[in-house]
């Protein structure tokens, strides 16, 4: 009977302490373990030393997630390549790695949405070292994706494809290796010779210039310019120039008083010019009716015309017997003479 009181007694305490541990794993990570994670893999071609399993994977310096595998494209994707994609990609290191979903709320068509909308705002991922300790890691951040294009890859990723960036040492080591080979190209010899003889011809001219001489011509030219400057201050003190300088100013007023009237005429020539189409046309309708009403009346014109020709006649003949017989004017016609009657 106390056996099995002590094997009952050992259940309980297993079952407490695994009760307990599952507690405390709970508490203590945060609930990281009832998160999902999102898997996720990239590729590098440069050399990921010091990168381990298990190294951090941080977006601007909050860890998101951890390295999961490190391995070659070649030995992971090589019987999807052929042989010029085998030899171009094989040395591609594959990184696969984990990252807590940041989306849970999002249906797996809206994560793919969401994922390759920040492909294409530049989210990458790259390699970075921590301060003086030189520990690895994986640091994701945007940048620009015109300077860092996502790499085209000819195979289908197991997982979610996150493109990299080369780290900033690598970039260095490209800057550094492309100025030595500049170098190299370089006739180091014929550039120090040219020098040698530039240094040479600047001693000899400075040996050959006459100091002292040249330091008196300086000392003469800024006494001379300083005479100029004198004289330039006394022209500009004369009460003559403030005349001259008033008159202009009252000129200018001038000019721009009659700049402002000429606007004005501008502006009623303008108006003027407007108004002449019609003013045109009005007097091209006059004229044709003038001349319509001509037309309708020229039998009544013409016999006025006529009728005044006849007047005009009658007065010339009334003036010239005026001027003959200018009694007849008052008088009349004279009566006839009586002459003796005839029997």
């Amino acid at each position: 009977m106390s056996e099995k009181a002590n094997y009952f007694k050992i259940g309980v305490f297993i079952l407490s302490a695994v009760t307990i541990t599952v507690i405390a794993i709970v508490v203590l990570g945060g609930g990281q373990w009832l998160k999902p994670v999102v898997h996720w893999e990239t590729y590098f071609d440069e050399s990921v030393q010091g990168l381990a399993v298990g190294s951090p994977i941080k977006y601007r310096g909050v860890q998101m997630g951890t390295v999961e595998a490190i391995d070659f494209v070649g030995d992971v994707y090589g019987p999807e390549l052929d042989t010029t994609n085998r030899l171009r990609y094989g040395r591609y290191v594959r990184i696969t790695g984990s990252a807590s979903h940041v989306t849970p709320h999002l249906s797996r068509e809206e994560q793919e949405a969401a994922k390759a909308s920040t492909i294409v705002a530049g989210l990458r991922v790259r390699l970075a070292s921590q301060g003086v300790t030189g520990v690895v890691y994986l640091e994701a951040d945007y940048l620009d994706p015109q300077q860092y294009p996502a790499l085209e890859v000819p195979w289908k990723p197991q997982a979610a494809y996150l493109p990299s960036a080369p780290s900033t040492v690598s970039v260095l080591g490209a800057a550094l290796h492309t100025i030595a080979r500049d170098l190299e190209k370089a006739d180091i010899h014929t550039i120090a010779g040219h020098l040698d003889g530039l240094v040479l011809e600047t001693t000899k001219f400075v040996k050959d210039t006459n100091v002292q001489a040249l330091s008196s011509q300086t000392g003469r030219v800024l006494a001379e310019l300083e005479r100029i400057a004198q004289q330039g201050r006394r022209v500009m003190e004369r009460p003559e120039l403030t005349t001259i300088v008033s008159d202009a100013a009252r000129t200018m007023e001038g000019a721009k008083t009659l700049v402002m009237e000429l606007s004005q005429i501008s502006k009623q020539i303008k108006i003027a010019s407007d108004r002449f189409p019609d003013a045109s046309n009005r007097l091209e309708k006059s004229v044709r009716r003038v001349d319509t009403l001509l037309a309708n009346k020229s039998q009544d014109i013409e016999e006025t015309i006529e009728n005044l020709r006849v007047v005009s006649a009658n007065l010339r003949e009334l003036t010239d017997n005026a001027k003959r017989y200018p009694a007849q004017v008052f008088l009349g016609e004279p009566p006839p003479k009586v002459g003796p009657a005839k029997r």
